[in-house]
């Protein structure tokens, strides 16, 4: 079975910044996954960056990059017959 994009893609782990904030501070704390949103919200909100279109468009960016280079070696594998 050849390995394409997505495949690549789907590997990643993810777990999204404000569960891992609130799983780990009920942990912590030993109180509910409710408790914690509560208390962690506040730091949350603090990084989203909403209007910073510097960052965002760096992150786009990057990510071109990324998928372009996972193209670039999708088709050499191709062309090699793989």
């Amino acid at each position: 079975m050849s390995e394409t994009i997505t495949d690549n893609h789907y590997e990643e782990q993810f777990e999204f910044p404000l569960w891992k904030m609130i799983r780990q501070r009920a942990e912590e704390k030993d109180i509910s996954y409710s408790a914690a949103y509560r208390e962690v919200l506040p730091e949350y909100q603090k990084t989203i960056r909403y209007k910073d279109t510097e960052w965002t468009n760096e992150q786009l960016l990057k990510r071109n990059k990324e998928m372009a280079e996972l193209r670039e070696r999708e088709s050499k594998k191709k062309a090699e017959g793989g």
